[in-house]
């Protein structure tokens, strides 16, 4: 779990300094750090989950799926934050940013919840209601690891 702590600073440190100037090679390095903090993140879930062979091979597609539609949120929300770095380090905070800034975070929350919602049913036809309650505590974990990081690095508006 540690190493996957680790993984998250290292992603979440990247997502705030990446750019469209950055080179091919700052993308591919960046690219292969997130399949490896997604690696990570697999890795927990099949360990902590503890499924069958059988649950495996059900919940497995599904929880690629649920990650696919994951994948767009999860960069608007890295997206929202190189914008306010942004505008933090250039000094272009305006009450409209702050606007957009505020109504953006809570589209980005209510999508992310809304693809966790929609996908629970079809976690609970293929594994007990049990283990779809641990799979979203771990993936609450997980994001909140994510969270406590960018905590630390991402100022408060002055």
């Amino acid at each position: 779990m540690r190493y996957i702590v680790f993984m998250l600073v290292v992603l979440t440190g990247g997502l705030l300094t990446t750019s469209p100037a950055l080179g091919q090679s700052d993308n591919a390095q960046l690219d292969a750090a997130r399949a490896e903090l997604q690696a990570g993140r697999d890795q927990i879930i099949k360990e902590d989950l503890q499924l069958s062979e059988e649950e495996l091979a059900a919940f497995w597609p599904i929880y690629e799926e649920y990650l696919a539609e994951l994948a767009p949120i999860r960069e608007r929300k890295a997206s929202l934050i190189n914008q306010f770095m942004a505008a933090y380090r250039g000094g272009e905070f305006t009450d409209d940013f702050a606007e957009f800034l505020i109504e953006e975070n809570f589209a980005i929350k209510s999508d992310w919840a809304g693809v966790q919602k929609a996908y629970v049913e079809r976690f609970r036809e293929v594994v007990p209601v049990q283990t779809v309650a641990r799979f979203l505590q771990l993936e609450n974990k997980l994001d909140a690891e994510v969270d406590a990081q960018l905590a630390l690095i991402v100022p408060l508006v002055e």
